[in-house]
């Protein structure tokens, strides 16, 4: 281990032990209980997330981007419904994504003059600053973008040099250090070129040397993850996974890199009744829309993959005339489904099946919509298989220790179905066949395989 990387973990120890003690969110926000989970760092064999007492942390979250679009009555409500669903963690902006100036619900600019970001107004900054106490209070994890670049023609990318880069990131580094629940995200449905680069890395340097509990990603184009650009930085915690394909062949190759390896987190992919790229699908074609069969396919076989988390979306983000009821779209009524099937287990020692050792047969076809995913616990107790339709599998029990238990995950209710123990063999291959539908009426089952 260099020395840079020890006093960075020394900093980051000492940090997250004086925030544990001593952070202090204006308006009484609780200093304990879901709180004191944070900062999370990355895990001793940089697979996943870990909260403040080692404790493994599966992210599950959700994407309303520029809450501060809204006044404080609607943040609350989101959050709220957000936190009753089992979400742990919130896509956040601090600047508006599709709209310059960026300018809050309650007509504050952040910037004046307006695109200048090393003159920030406060009373833009005050209420910035007030979402983010509401979701520590809830007990958020928050990845926050710092500065959108854009997709397209962009947007904050011709905003932006590497000397207001340093100044805007000091600024942001200095006021958000006291909160233990952030993780950065650079850059924004970009890959940068090298001025814009240059640009992240100085917002980055500035994040670390003023709050280095604070971890710290990337978003760049869709089918790029953070380490196509930035897989030799040091400040990158997090490779970030972002696809509108089979979300395992594009997370398979971000689980493999070793250049340093790092947690793989599936940031963004199709959001519910919006079009997305959803062609790059194999069983779909421009002009469909997600639906949640697909969204939930995606994520389960990310997480199978070796993400450490999803991020689940819908059209909530664009806050038009009826968002409150893109509240309650299925996908996300699902999306947390995905944590308990994972925690069924010790999900954070899972190792995908990459070589289909456990899985032996009626896996599918590679980058075809049939694909199963599955993982097994290093120590062989545990295992976990998705099936996206239905078909029967056989799985080599071998690849288990002792005499094993299973049962019938619906990824649509969160329910489970035991197999009967007297039909499963102690050791050998056996086949195992889904029930004929979910609660949803289609076909995608989890499989749970526990050693007793």
């Amino acid at each position: 281990m260099n020395m840079k990387l020890k006093r960075r973990e020394f900093l980051i120890a000492s940090m997250g032990a004086f925030l544990s003690s001593s952070i202090s969110i204006p308006g009484g926000a609780a200093e304990s209980g879901e709180g004191s989970r944070f900062p999370l760092r990355v895990s001793d064999n940089r697979r996943y997330l870990v909260d403040a007492k080692q404790r493994p942390f599966f992210v599950i979250g959700d994407t309303p981007w520029f809450l501060q679009k809204l006044p404080l009555e609607d943040v609350r409500l989101i959050m709220d419904d957000r936190q009753a669903k089992g979400f742990n963690t919130l896509f956040l902006e601090i600047l508006d994504d599709s709209h310059l100036p960026s300018i809050d619900a309650y007509g504050n600019v952040a910037f004046k003059p307006e695109l200048d970001i090393t003159k920030p107004v406060e009373a833009y900054w005050r209420y910035a600053d007030t979402v983010m106490e509401e979701a520590a209070r809830r007990g958020f994890f928050v990845i926050m973008s710092n500065l959108w670049y854009g997709a397209g023609n962009g947007l904050w990318m011709h905003h932006v040099t590497p000397e207001s880069a340093s100044v805007y990131g000091r600024f942001l580094a200095a006021r958000y250090a006291r909160f233990p629940n952030l993780m950065w995200m650079h850059c924004g449905d970009r890959n940068p070129d090298e001025r814009l680069a240059e640009c992240a890395r100085r917002l980055a340097r500035a994040a670390r040397e003023a709050a280095p509990h604070h971890l710290q990603t990337a978003h760049l184009s869709h089918e790029y993850a953070s380490a196509a650009c930035f897989a030799q930085d040091d400040w990158l915690d997090v490779n970030m996974a972002y696809t509108y394909g089979a979300s395992y062949v594009h997370v398979i190759p971000e689980y493999r890199r070793t250049d340093p390896i790092r947690p793989v987190l599936l940031g963004e992919t199709g959001y519910e009744d919006e079009p997305n790229a959803i062609e790059l699908l194999p069983d779909a074609r421009k002009g469909d829309l997600w639906n949640p069969y697909r969204i939930r396919r995606n994520a389960y076989w990310a997480a199978l993959s070796g993400a450490c988390g999803y991020c689940a979306g819908t059209r909530l983000w664009r806050f038009e005339s009826n968002w409150r009821d893109a509240l309650n779209a299925e996908s996300t009524r699902q999306a947390p489904w995905l944590a308990k099937f994972m925690e069924s287990g010790p999900w954070w020692r899972l190792i995908p099946d990459l070589e289909h050792q456990l899985v032996t047969a009626g896996f599918g076809t590679w980058k075809q919509a049939d694909y199963v995913t599955a993982a097994r616990s290093d120590d062989g107790v545990f295992a976990l298989v998705y099936l996206p339709s239905p078909r029967t599998i056989t799985v080599d029990l071998d690849r288990l220790q002792g005499p094993v238990a299973a049962r019938w995950f619906d990824p649509t209710s969160g329910q489970s179905r035991p197999v009967e123990a007297s039909s499963i063999p102690q050791k050998g291959k056996h086949d195992f066949t889904p029930p004929a539908k979910n609660g949803a009426g289609e076909g995608d089952w989890g499989l749970i395989l526990e050693a007793v």
